[in-house]
Formats: structure tokens, sequence, C-alpha cells
């Protein structure tokens, strides 16, 4: 087997771990050389990564925000990485890096490069003031430049690749993969048995605390239905977050007898253990991880009839579909579980079965070593 130079560059360094750990394992299990790029190492997370067996390696990147002297640093520093390293197979994950990333793969002559949307990301949500649309009609002319000059691309659900494709972002010639998004361990996230129910549900919802993740309808539809079934919990989980979009905690104390807010989580899985439903009324995604998570553990969904998030559910088998930006949709799907919870340990049943069936990280793996034209020498996990 023929190995390679491979580089894949994220935003977020923790993300290598806990989003790609799996694929940084298995690339290097075949033998094929590795280099991780990322703004933001720790040394706990340069160590994490070089565990793996991974090189690790520092690039300047302002996540939001138009700083048009910020990319140029970040693309400039990623040029000269690639220029340096020679890697034969360039990935850049979340919109920045697939953009800079790609572009920098083609001024360092690259042979093969494969940009990743794990999701369109805030500036092609619905609706938005002024600053979103700019945001918008910059990233897409960005976007149609770096596609211009990718081999393949890479998405986690076949919306956001129609999206751009409507857009004229995507060349009719560019190989177009969908992958169902990063995948779940399965034997990370066990099965395991919902809790006793006694007089009440307890929902859980994990996420950033910014409006876009349907944090306002969660709490409106706890509120309203608090009264009805005051022995029912409503669990909020994940971290705070600045800026124009977050959700702050000003305000989610105005929900505090109805929602218990419990801060941030490094291992979701205690959460999802003490759950009877999950839920994510996110207004876009491209492949929610939470919810993976919450499939694999067996637990019902309730998320929203939107990119990536309807993915994860079979009406009427394993959750309920609700519109976006309506909190009286969402507690009518609340009390429909409230009313029948009978119902609620089948439904968990086939949560588990989607999760082994689609969402194994391993075969998600496969696909995406197959999208980047990396040979493979060993068996299917």
């Amino acid at each position: 087997m023929t190995t390679k130079r491979i580089a894949l560059v994220a935003s977020y360094a923790p993300s290598l771990i806990q989003f790609r750990g799996p694929l940084l394992s298995a690339i290097v299990a075949q033998g094929h050389s590795l280099l991780t790029a990322a703004p933001d190492f720790t040394p706990e997370t340069r160590l994490a990564v070089e565990a793996l067996g991974a090189e690790t390696a520092d690039y300047p990147l302002s996540r939001t925000g138009l700083d048009p002297l910020a990319d140029l640093r970040a693309l400039k520093s990623l040029t000269d990485l690639m220029r340096n390293w020679q890697p034969e197979v360039v990935m850049g994950y979340t919109p920045k890096p697939a953009i800079y990333a790609t572009l920098a793969a083609s001024r360092a002559n690259v042979p093969h490069i494969v940009p990743m949307l794990t999701g369109l990301g805030y500036a092609f949500l619905t609706g938005g003031g002024a600053k979103q649309k700019l945001v918008r009609r910059v990233s897409t002319a960005l976007y149609g430049r770096a596609f211009a000059r990718a081999h393949a691309a890479i998405f986690h659900n076949a919306d956001d690749a129609q999206v751009l494709i409507d857009l004229g972002c995507v060349p009719p010639e560019l190989p177009v993969h969908i992958v169902s998004g990063s995948g779940v361990d399965l034997a990370q996230f066990p099965s395991t048995p919902l809790p006793a129910m006694g007089n009440g549900l307890t929902f859980l919802m994990i996420a950033r605390l910014v409006g876009y993740k349907g944090v306002r309808e969660y709490c409106e539809a706890a509120r309203s239905l608090k009264p009805r079934f005051p022995e029912s919990q409503w669990l909020l989980v994940g971290p705070e977050e600045s800026g124009p979009a977050g959700f702050p905690k000003t305000e989610l104390s105005k929900y505090a007898e109805s929602v218990a807010y419990l801060g941030a989580a490094d291992d979701v899985r205690p959460h999802l253990q003490r759950c009877h439903v999950y839920v994510l009324p996110s207004y876009g995604e491209g492949m929610p991880r939470t919810v993976l998570e919450a499939l694999a553990t067996g637990r019902p969904i309730i998320t929203t009839d939107t990119r990536g998030c309807r993915e994860t559910v079979a009406e009427d088998s394993n959750g309920i579909l609700v519109q976006i930006e309506n909190s009286a949709a969402l507690a009518n799907a609340m009390k429909a579980m409230l009313e029948h919870p009978d119902r609620l340990a089948e439904m968990g049943v086939r949560s588990r079965s989607l999760a082994e069936e689609r969402f194994d990280v391993h075969r998600v793996n496969q696909a995406m070593m197959d999208a980047l034209g990396i040979p493979q020498g060993g068996p299917l996990r």
C-alpha cells in the first residue's frame, strides 16, 4: 500500500481529539504521515494529538468576525506550512479552515485538496440582520474561490451541499461526497436503559448558549409545560458564549424555575444517561454531534426539521421533528412524550439502531478516507 503525507487543518485544536480522534488514529494506523494544524494548541491538547501519532503545527486564526488582515495572516501562515511540510492531501474543516487551507494548499501545489463543510455556520441560517447578510455575501465569494481550487468536497448533509451548489459556489464537475457527520463511537457511547420514570420525565439539551441553537425555544417550551408537569425536569448543559448571538445568563435566569442550567461538561455521558428524551431545537446544523451521542445512548429525539437535524430522526419511529423558532410546536412534541411515556423505550431502541446502521464512527471514517483518496489497507472495524 502506498502511504501519503496528509494534513488536516482545524479551527479549534480540541476538536482534533473530541471529533476527529478516531479519524486521526485510522489514518496513522494505515501507515500515513499526518500533520494537524490549529490555532490554539494547549500543551495538553498537543500531547493528546501527538500520542495518536500525528504531528502538530500552530497557525493564527480569528474564528469569528470579519478581519481581512487576520484572515490574510492565516492564509500566509498556512501557505508557508504547506510549502514546508509538502503534504499530498489536505483537508480543512469548518468554514474558515475549509476556505483558507484550500487556498493555501492550492498556492503550495498540493496535488489533492478536499475541504470539508461540517456545517455552513451562522451566516447561512434563515433571517438575520445586516451583519449576517454581509458575512453571507463574503462567505459565498470565498467558498466560490476555494471550491474552484479543490479536487473534491465533503459535506455532512446533502442540504448544505445543495445550498452552495445553488449559489454557484461548487463547480459542476467537482466530486461531492456526503458523509454522516463525524460519526459516533458506539463503544464510547453504549446504549443504556432509560431511567425509572416515576412521576415525570427528564428532558436534556446540550448546546453552546447561542440563540440559533434554540435555547430560547427550549426554555419557553419548558416554562409552558412545567405547571402542568411539575415532577418533570428540563436540563440545559453547555458553555456560555459571548457576542451578538450569545444567549446571556441574565436572560437564562428568567427561566430558573423551569430549566436547570448545569454549565459546561467535558463528559456528557452522565447527562445523557440521566435523561429520558434528548432535545435540540437548532436552526440548522451540519450533523449535530450531541444528537448522534444521544442516538447511540438510546434516547428518543426531539429536534428541528431543518438541515442536518432532520437526518437524525425517522418521524414517529425514534423521535419527533418540529419547526424551527417555534416554541409552541416544541412544547407540543414534549407534551406528546409526557402523555405517552410507554412509547419511549421502543423509540430509544430505534435510536440506537439508527446510530449503528448509519452513524458508526468507523464506517463514517472509512467513507471520509475514501473521499480524501487515502489508501486503506486494513479491514473495517
